[in-house]
């Protein structure tokens, strides 16, 4: 129990500074696969890192990511998206920079994901918008 509490301390302590630099953060779960997305400010502008991670074994192929972002008013901006390649208990992640003609945008939402009908036609469309 020890053991388990001091690990758990340790990934948190490696994982704060990473947190700090994050503006916004927003998971999703279906019971088959996780996704994850963070607004990030690197170098080139504002990006997002979007991870996704199967939470069962079960051959889907490609899991399509999509991300809203939003006006301080409300009107939509731009829509973003990444194509992933979910793993058994292991996060599959990819950066996805925001254009610099995108402008200013107030709110960011994970709108969908779900698996590609080419790659898993037994799953497709299964997944909605879970958040």
């Amino acid at each position: 129990m020890g053991r388990a509490v001091f690990m758990c301390c340790c990934v948190l302590l490696a994982v704060a500074p990473q947190a700090a630099r994050a503006q916004s953060y927003q998971q999703n779960s279906d019971g088959l696969v996780s996704v994850t997305a963070k607004k990030v400010v690197d170098p080139q502008g504002v990006a997002f890192d979007v991870c996704a991670q199967l939470m069962r074994q079960e051959r889907v192929g490609a899991l399509q990511v999509r991300l809203n972002l939003w006006k301080a008013s409300g009107g939509l901006v731009r829509q973003l998206s990444s194509v992933l390649h979910p793993e058994i208990a292991i996060p599959v992640c990819q950066r996805i920079q925001v254009p610099p003609e995108t402008g200013y945008f107030g709110r960011w939402e994970v709108a969908r994901f779900h698996f590609l009908r080419e790659h898993a036609p037994h799953r497709a469309g299964r997944l909605a918008n879970a958040g």
